[in-house]
């Protein structure tokens, strides 16, 4: 079934969502679905449907790194390696690099790749905090829950795939 969302991506041949851009092709903020079957045909560790959000970057954005909002600015400006206080300041995960000032799709919800700050090993299942990389829900951090992992991390800047839980 095809999303009218996804236009651009046909047009593209499947690589709109890595595409960036020096003006704001989309507006900030924008929607859209990658089907499953694209998701899955990406890389097969990964199932279901992936929600991307249009950002501007503040800073290079590098990938499988957490985005979060630049507190006091536009609310899909996004920047990394700051501490999300909330859930809600968080606004995905890089899938590729974005250069700073310029545009492109973030991860904000489905499955996806992200580093792992190594403060704690992160196990299977276990609920995520983000803070520029992952790492393992404590006690008192429950607001700043992003996703579970699907897999168990090898320490500081290792990979692990996280089940991403934005709205």
């Amino acid at each position: 079934m095809a999303l009218g969302n996804q236009f651009k991506t046909d047009e593209l041949g499947g690589t709109a969502f890595s595409a960036t851009y020096t003006k704001e092709q989309y507006p900030l903020g924008t929607l859209a679905i990658q089907q499953a079957d694209e998701v899955v045909a990406a890389n097969s560790s990964h199932e279901g449907d992936r929600v991307w959000v249009f950002v501007k970057a503040n800073v290079e954005l590098t990938v499988n790194e957490v985005v979060s909002r630049v507190v006091g600015t536009s609310a899909f400006l996004g920047t990394e390696g700051v501490v999300a206080n909330t859930y809600s300041e968080v606004l995905g995960v890089a899938n590729h690099t974005i250069a700073a000032s310029s545009y492109g799709w973030i991860i904000r919800r489905g499955c996806c790749e992200v580093l792992a700050d190594g403060s704690a090993t992160q196990g299977v299942d276990q609920m995520c905090v983000a803070s520029g990389r992952v790492s393992d829900m404590t006690s008192g951090l429950e607001a700043r829950v992003i996703g579970n992992a699907l897999d168990t991390d090898a320490g500081a800047g290792s990979l692990i795939t996280l089940w991403l839980q934005l709205a």
